[in-house]
């Protein structure tokens, strides 16, 4: 028997101080969602619709069975929801939420305190819109081990993207941890309201972005973000493709342990008007970045006024097709003030044209090999060794 009508009927012969709407009782522990005989849900939707009428008195766990679920999923609100009293959707075996005929399977609005785990969000046969649409004021909201399956079609812009978050109210404390994010215009696109309204508290880490068609990962308007161990890979042949892109994020960003794959790529990295702290200086760290195209291509690039950063310990391979290239060619551009910008111990290769392996703090100097410094506001490292161009590996 689905419990969900036992929950309803108790409700009007049990009114506690924990049923919030006086009509349904207020959820608390564990329960199922799934079609066996021992699940109290048979969809996300009943679930969801207990949630909003009771509220939680408690920590609530929805375990999900597997099997594929086709339907839309609109989380508003929940009564009760906070950081003791969360709301989590688990899955042990596949469990995919799927729904292909509208502008997102899964939309997030003014929702806290909320999680999913190990579950397949998917939006791949749709010709338009994303696997999630994040809206409102949101908190507080966990992904770990889900997969989200964006639009197949080679569709540009944000709203194309597979995890989109709208700029109209603020978003802070959201993580994505181990989870996979395939398709879209962008993987995940965050936009924060302004620069004087910034999202913060930003994780992102151990995922993979696979075959995305403008960007990887793009985050703007964004205080100290975290960005770690995470994957993007993608053979679009759209020449503007840049892997990992943030503007107008501030504070100790920390941008760690990445790979970058994109054969036909414009940019592994940039950074426009990124402003970090000198006593909590942004630490680009670890990376390993292979970028390749017909045009200009950058493994890091830097614009505007992107200050107080630490480039230490990255690996840039250009992998320029057919042996191209463009006259603006460069391991490392600043393009904007580049105020304290310290850049050691980094290995740049450019695979068709030789490299270099520059252990130290260079600027213009990475490309040019020149002896001086073309930017003076650049630190230069007290054991800065550089060796001359290499023959390249065919």
């Amino acid at each position: 028997m689905n419990k969900l009508r036992n929950l309803l009927a108790i409700a009007f012969v049990a009114v506690t101080v924990a049923a919030y709407a006086g009509d349904c009782a207020a959820l608390s522990g564990r329960y199922i969602i799934g079609k066996g005989e021992n699940a109290d849900f048979s969809s996300f939707n009943d679930a969801v619709n207990a949630l909003k009428c009771g509220g939680v008195a408690g920590p609530v766990i929805f375990a999900v069975e597997s099997g594929n679920y086709n339907e839309k999923l609109l989380i508003t609100s929940i009564p009760g929801a906070s950081a003791m009293n969360t709301v989590s959707f688990q899955a042990t075996a596949d469990a995919i939420l799927t729904y292909a005929t509208s502008d997102a399977t899964v939309i997030l609005n003014n929702v806290s305190y909320v999680s999913f785990e190990n579950i397949t969000i998917d939006h791949k046969t749709s010709t338009y819109g994303n696997a999630l649409r994040v809206d409102g004021r949101t908190t507080n909201i966990r992904f770990k081990g889900v997969v989200f399956n964006g639009v197949e079609v080679a569709r540009p812009g944000a709203n194309n993207a597979t995890v989109y978050f709208t700029s109209t109210s603020p978003k802070s404390d959201i993580a994505f941890e181990d989870c996979e994010v395939n398709n879209g215009s962008v993987g995940i696109y965050k936009n924060g309201m302004s620069a004087d309204a910034m999202d913060a508290k930003t994780s992102i880490s151990g995922t993979l972005f696979f075959n995305q068609f403008e960007a990887g990962l793009v985050l703007s308007n964004e205080d100290a973000p975290v960005i770690n161990s995470n994957v993007v890979s993608s053979v679009s042949t759209y020449k503007d493709f840049k892997a990992i892109t943030l503007d107008n994020v501030a504070d100790n960003v920390l941008i760690s342990n990445n790979i970058v794959n994109a054969a036909t790529g414009s940019v592994g990295l940039v950074m426009n008007n990124c402003i970090a702290q000198r006593e909590g200086l942004g630490q680009i760290n670890n990376n390993s970045i292979a970028v390749g195209g017909s045009s200009d291509v950058y493994g890091i690039l830097l614009t505007g006024t992107t200050d107080n950063q630490v480039i230490n310990f990255n690996r840039v391979k250009l992998t320029l097709p057919g042996g191209v290239q463009a006259s603006d060619q460069a391991y490392y551009k600043n393009a904007g003030s580049g105020y304290n910008v310290n850049m050691m111990n980094n290995i740049f290769y450019d695979l068709n044209t030789g490299g270099y392996t520059i252990l130290g703090n260079t600027y213009k100097d990475a490309f040019n090999q020149l002896p001086a410094q073309s930017n003076p506001s650049l630190t230069v490292s007290a054991n800065g060794l550089m060796i001359e161009k290499v023959t390249p590996i065919k």
